[in-house]
């Protein structure tokens, strides 16, 4: 019989359904992944198989897709395969879905994009805890900026990052959320995900 799924927290899947244009929960992995990387409006499209020594890897750019108040110079989106290392031993895969959204470096774009961020901050947080604040001044060059991490096991593992900086090389502002996902029976959940996410059969 096929897996179904009761959703414990909703508000974390309409977060990443808000934010991310492909969305990981819906319907099984493989579907998920196909979608991805069939998508007309994914851009720049790099696509590397597993290998041996290599993971799966899927890079790519929107120009059309911005979820946020103000419009993004462009998004782009990685997809990867980790493997999870404790004392050099690998104890599990999982995958990394980042997206990263560039604006000009303006004094009106910043404030859009601290807001942009605060409000992301405080979505995650209606369902995840164990958040960890840090200011990213003067961090690699960063002139500002912030990061955020999300648990809500006690892992050291974060299913979710949020952040935002300055790109001074570029001259733009980088907002960035990254989701940490396992696979499971060929479907997606986020890693370390008992206390997100409930299986029905």
């Amino acid at each position: 019989m096929p897996a179904s799924f009761i959703v414990a927290q909703t508000n974390f899947t309409r977060t990443v359904k808000e934010y991310y244009r492909v969305d990981p929960f819906k319907g099984n992995f493989s579907s998920f992944v196909d979608a991805l990387t069939k998508d007309p409006s994914l851009l720049k499209k790099e696509i590397y198989r597993q290998t041996d020594t290599t993971g799966y890897f899927v890079k790519g750019e929107y120009d059309v897709f911005n979820p946020y108040s103000i419009n993004a110079n462009k998004v782009d989106m990685l997809f990867y395969e980790n493997v999870y290392r404790a004392k050099s031993r690998s104890l599990f895969t999982f995958y990394t879905y980042q997206l990263t959204s560039y604006f000009p470096d303006t004094e009106l774009a910043r404030k859009a994009v601290v807001k942009d961020y605060r409000k992301l901050v405080k979505k995650f947080r209606k369902d995840l805890y164990d958040t960890q604040r840090q200011n990213l001044k003067g961090y690699n060059n960063i002139e500002d900026g912030e990061i955020t991490t999300f648990n809500d096991s006690g892992s050291p593992l974060e299913p979710v990052i949020v952040s935002w900086q300055t790109l001074a090389k570029t001259k733009q502002l980088g907002l960035t959320i990254i989701l940490r996902l396992e696979q499971v029976n060929n479907y997606a959940y986020p890693v370390n995900h008992k206390n997100t996410f409930r299986r029905v059969w």
